[in-house]
């Protein structure tokens, strides 16, 4: 494992050792780090633009940074090789942020289409996150704490894109899957993904996952890669 780590390239090396060393300081410094390295949602008084960079190198836990960092181990390497280091650290940093970006732009027309239907008391607790009167707190004020008291962590967007980017590069590259083991083409992987994540993302499913998040950091790598193709780029 050290022999293949030590033969990645240098981006894909330095991004999964800046992920590890933002890891550890999250558990050396515990709270400073989340409370000022998340990204809120942005009309929180706690929101600061640098997160939309500094979230993406924060992870909630060991199995949240085992995954991200193995698909970009797993992953990274190609399509660095293949596109180059400065064209792998833009689409890398381009879909994380980018994600970001969309969610919290998201996030933001839902939360006034919700203030919209609610009266300024309804909104204030929302934004306080106090009250308990039900003829007050309806689903709505609920819904609207809930974005506004939003915080959101984890390299997914960026990863995702590295992933989809892959299947793009690669599409009928044979990977094999553990849960169910069995062999399947890159671009198939990537579909099925897809696919799932949008279906969790509509049907509203509460797991705690990003998956707009996902989705957004997979079409802006698609994106980026087929901009690339039609300036002429070998890949």
């Amino acid at each position: 494992m050290q022999q293949q780590f030590n033969s990645l390239p240098e981006i894909t090396k330095n991004i999964i050792i800046l992920n590890l060393l933002m890891f550890l300081a999250s558990i050396t410094f515990g709270n400073f780090t989340y409370q000022n390295f998340v990204v809120y949602y942005v009309e929180n008084e706690a929101f600061q633009p640098y997160q939309l960079v500094t979230s993406f190198f924060m992870h909630a836990g060991l199995f949240h940074i085992f995954m991200n960092m193995f698909v970009l181990f797993m992953f990274g390497s190609d399509v660095e090789r293949t596109m180059g280091p400065k064209k792998f650290l833009f689409l890398y940093l381009s879909a994380g942020f980018g994600a970001n970006l969309l969610s919290l732009g998201a996030d933001y027309m839902h939360a006034h289409y919700l203030m919209s239907t609610l009266s300024p008391e309804q909104i204030m607790m929302a934004i306080n996150n106090q009250g308990t009167n039900p003829d007050i707190i309806n689903d709505a004020t609920r819904e609207l704490a809930g974005i506004w008291h939003k915080s959101a962590l984890g390299a997914s967007g960026a990863t995702y894109g590295v992933l989809f980017t892959f299947a793009m590069l690669y599409p009928n590259r044979i990977l094999y899957l553990l849960i169910p083991p069995m062999p399947i083409k890159a671009k198939y992987l990537a579909v099925g993904l897809a696919a799932m994540e949008f279906y969790q993302h509509v049907s509203n499913a509460n797991t705690g996952i990003g998956h707009f998040v996902h989705l957004s950091g997979a079409a802006i790598a698609i994106g980026i890669v087929w901009f690339w193709r039609k300036q002429g780029a070998k890949f």
